[in-house]
């Protein structure tokens, strides 16, 4: 089975500030000989009820206010994004290069292709400090406050 990179996990604080949960470590379970599956993060409704948001940095393009939304997006080296949130749980997957996911805390985390991430309505930027593109897919399903 191959290696599954990081899984990080941001969450808003009772400051309102993006903070990271502990990594997951999610172990995988076995459907047949040769598949498995992890279940990193389920919802039994959309949109997700009890997620925080601090709207200070909303951005109301990006996530759909009652479904979900299913992107790709590039970053190339050396842009940054401006601070942003939205009223979402985003599931990503880094698929090329290393970004640096910077909170409105402070806080940040390096993620590399194969890490994944969940992310529950935080303020965040991405920074691609490298040399290369990077290349991330994220679904972004609502979680209206």
């Amino acid at each position: 089975m191959p290696t599954l990179g990081k899984i990080a996990v941001t969450t808003v604080n009772d400051k309102g500030k993006g903070v990271f949960e502990p990594d997951l470590d999610v172990t995988a379970t076995q459907l047949d000989p040769k598949a498995t599956i992890r279940r990193i993060f389920s919802a039994s409704q959309v949109p997700i009820p009890g997620i925080k948001f601090n709207d200070a940095d909303e951005v109301p393009s990006i996530a759909n206010k009652q479904g979900a939304e299913f992107v790709l997006s590039e970053l190339q080296p050396g842009s940054v994004s401006p601070m942003h949130a939205t009223p979402s749980v985003d599931f990503g997957v880094i698929l090329s290069g290393e970004v640096a996911l910077v909170l409105d805390s402070g806080e940040e985390k390096i993620l590399r292709a194969g890490d994944v991430y969940v992310q529950k309505s935080t303020s965040h930027r991405w920074e691609n400090r490298g040399t290369e593109v990077v290349t991330l897919v994220v679904v972004l399903v609502s979680a209206r406050p």
